[in-house]
């Protein structure tokens, strides 16, 4: 198996860590709402200043902060509905129909945007995902959760879009820099929406180290696998690259099964004989999806 194969599937596999990270931290009330740790991840994005003095970051062109602003705007609503939905729902759940949604409007926002032929085997793809997200779904989200996720899935391919956009206009490290300080002047806006500052500085006022360093902690992580993807793409294959961001499901299911029995009240998966077969034959529908998709 090449490395950057390898690389990819320990990225999902951190990836799905921080899924469950993520869960726990809304779920057991670490932060006290969504919005609230939605904030303080999109301010983390500001450590990406230790790159400045290697003097490669210079002014970027107009379109560039208007382009980074937009898909910060985005990145920032995806993350919340995520947020929302894994406070009530199962990360093995939530995430296959997230990233089937992304999957899906990525394609179709490049075809718009950046005027992307899509591929021909894109209608298979597409309702291939769609049935393995009516199947994981099993018809228990509520109205409410569900919009939650297809908004979630939306607006993360569309800040995807957006970003590679801004590689037009931009080298990698200066698109990639400005792109994420937009992360933080978008999380800098959330606190002029009413009642979110309060919000904010009440959570922090009763933060303990622990709390900081959890998640701290696990955007640290996000950040080694966000790289571990970087590096598979520069010397592997893209399509097969984006192919494998199915793992991920998959590391996800197992972790449920582990987790559901240790921790029930933050993983309060049921695995009885049918709904066991109903979850997998769902989540290999949806990585199938991805591989028809992508390959």
């Amino acid at each position: 198996m090449p490395s950057w194969i390898f690389l990819v599937i320990l990225a999902q596999f951190l990836n799905a860590i921080v899924v469950l990270n993520d869960r726990y931290i809304v779920a057991s009330r670490v932060v006290s709402k969504p919005i609230v740790y939605t904030f303080y991840v999109g301010l983390l994005s500001v450590f990406v200043l230790v790159i400045l003095p290697f003097g490669q970051v210079t002014m970027p062109a107009p379109e560039t902060i208007a382009i980074s602003l937009a898909a910060a705007v985005c990145f920032i609503f995806s993350v919340f509905f995520l947020y929302e939905s894994l406070l009530t729902s199962n990360p093995s759940e939530v995430m296959p129909i997230v990233g089937g949604m992304a999957a899906l409007s990525t394609f179709l926002a490049g075809s718009i945007i950046l005027e992307e032929a899509l591929p021909g085997h894109f209608l298979t793809g597409f309702l291939i995902l769609i049935l393995g997200m009516i199947l994981i779904s099993h018809f228990k989200f509520s109205k409410r959760s569900f919009l939650f996720l297809i908004g979630s899935g939306i607006l993360f391919g569309l800040s995807t879009i957006l970003i590679k956009t801004i590689f037009t206009y931009e080298t990698l490290i200066n698109g990639f820099f400005w792109s994420r300080m937009a992360n933080v002047v978008a999380a800098c806006w959330l606190l002029l929406l009413p009642g979110i500052y309060k919000a904010v500085k009440k959570d922090f006022s009763k933060s303990s180290g622990h709390k900081k360093k959890l998640i701290l902690g696990n955007k640290i992580l996000a950040g080694l696998a966000f790289m571990l993807i970087l590096i598979a793409i520069k010397y592997g294959n893209t399509s097969i690259v984006n192919a494998l961001v199915a793992t991920q499901y998959i590391f996800l299911l197992i972790f449920a099964l582990v987790f559901s029995k240790k921790f029930p009240e933050y993983f309060s998966e049921k695995f009885h004989k049918h709904e066991l077969l109903h979850k997998i034959s769902a989540t290999l529908l949806i990585v199938i999806g991805f591989f028809v998709l992508f390959i």
